[in-house]
């Protein structure tokens, strides 16, 4: 039988799930109409191609967007935390910019462990932006959605795929220019 005792347990177990529910951080992340998010749509570029390249190319920018006038070229860091908001790793990145496609490489650091890393990517309508940043040594794509009002701070979420085809896991990423650009 249910006694007044295992129900005020079982109300105070869900009590504990909501709140944590509702406690827990959800980043806001702007995007665009028709912004392709699937895997399906996703180009990685050599980390030895140059912004040359990339303009003969085309890169992954799609055409007739007028957000050329930001540039986001320069050296990058950002900071990853999972759901729980427990961090999960730091990308250094040094992006290059030809249009409106983002291309670079850079350092994946998780604890004392350093991996090499490339990324691709397209600035979107607004402030947005989209970052695929894939670890080399064990392979792991990194697909960010960000955010950039100031173009020097970022914020927004990413989607870490693995390359055994576990589930994808979530989180957030916040980030900044460390060579600050300054309009003048």
């Amino acid at each position: 039988m249910i006694n007044s005792r295992n129900i005020l347990l079982m109300l105070a177990a869900i009590a504990c799930i909501m709140v944590g529910a509702i406690a827990a951080p959800t980043p806001r992340v702007i995007e665009p109409d028709g912004m392709d998010l699937s895997l399906d749509g996703m180009q990685i570029s050599d980390p030895e191609h140059t912004a040359e390249y990339m303009e003969m190319t085309g890169g992954t920018a799609k055409p007739g967007l007028q957000t050329y006038g930001r540039n986001l070229a320069g050296n990058w860091s950002f900071e990853l935390k999972n759901m729980k908001s427990f961090p999960i790793g730091d990308i250094e990145l040094r992006l290059y910019q030809s249009e409106a496609a983002l291309f670079g490489t850079g350092i994946f650091k998780q604890g004392l462990n350093r991996q090499i890393a490339t990324a691709e990517g397209s600035l979107l309508e607004g402030n947005a932006m989209i970052l695929n940043v894939v670890s080399l040594d064990n392979v792991f794509l990194y697909r960010m959605t960000l955010n950039s009002a100031d173009g020097n701070s970022t914020s927004g979420a990413f989607t870490l795929y693995s390359p055994a085809g576990e589930a994808p896991a979530k989180g957030t990423v916040s980030g900044g220019r460390s060579d600050v650009r300054r309009i003048s």
